[in-house]
């Protein structure tokens, strides 16, 4: 048997599964989207997704996701690129944190959470949900970039030296150039975490419908889920998929364009 032919053997089950678990589902949404109900199953065209944008609270909730993107994205981006530069060279220091860097990810938000509830129980706003995302994937973020950085020959450093750069522009012109790649990849990995923002606040507030501020696409998809709304839940899940895709090429059109 040839070589190809055998990468296709073994790819095969993963490609069955694909089909199984992704393809035929989502297609199967999409036409639930166009749907009057599950019941008569009458075509009613796009009115679904212009009832999805004319909801006020798919709205808020859409507004609540793009704050989470544009208030915690960059803190986790910021703050991991700091402190990759701290421990950047000193593999030692690297392999003691890296654990510590990936805990929150491992920990489980259930457990988190009782503990978050009791530090923030007399805060109204949304700062403890937000402080909870950044927490939960700073860590990742660390070790992708420093990862990257790490790759980053110091002959690059040393001559830049030479050439009288200090440090901080040792890093604006090398560091950040260099480590590109996996900075825009932690960022694509950042915004679509940001769209599953769901556990943290049920569980923080302990119901369906939390404070305005912390409703979010999760949210609302679920209620039409426990609704039977099948109509709105597919049609938001469609509106939510293409957000996500169109994120996604645009930052892998960026990544592509500093990859070396």
């Amino acid at each position: 048997m040839k070589w190809k032919s055998k990468c296709m053997l073994c790819l095969l089950p993963c490609l069955i599964g694909t089909i199984l678990f992704y393809i035929i589902p989502f297609f199967k949404v999409v036409y639930y989207s166009l749907l009057d109900n599950q019941f008569t199953k009458k075509f009613c065209g796009i009115n679904n997704y212009i009832e999805i944008v004319n909801n006020k609270y798919f709205i808020l909730a859409l507004k609540n996701s793009i704050l989470i993107i544009l208030v915690c994205v960059p803190v986790v981006i910021i703050t991991a690129i700091y402190i990759s530069i701290l421990i950047n060279k000193k593999n030692r220091l690297t392999r003691i944190l890296s654990p510590i860097f990936i805990l929150p990810m491992v920990i489980p938000t259930a457990a988190v959470t009782p503990i978050w509830r009791n530090f923030f129980s007399e805060t109204s706003e949304v700062f403890p949900i937000l402080l909870l995302f950044v927490w939960k994937n700073i860590g990742i973020c660390i070790i992708l970039i420093s990862a990257a950085i790490n790759t980053i020959p110091i002959n690059l450093y040393e001559a830049a030296l030479l050439d009288g750069a200090d440090k901080k522009k040792s890093h604006q012109y090398i560091t950040l150039p260099c480590s590109a790649p996996s900075i825009i990849f932690s960022v694509l990995i950042s915004i679509v975490n940001s769209f599953r923002i769901y556990k943290e606040s049920y569980l923080f507030y302990g119901t369906n419908y939390p404070p305005e501020h912390s409703y979010t696409l999760q949210f609302y998809m679920n209620n039409n889920f426990l609704k039977l709304d099948y109509q709105a839940l597919s049609a938001g899940a469609i509106i939510n998929t293409i957000i996500i895709l169109f994120v996604v090429l645009i930052m892998m059109q960026i990544q592509r364009k500093y990859s070396w």
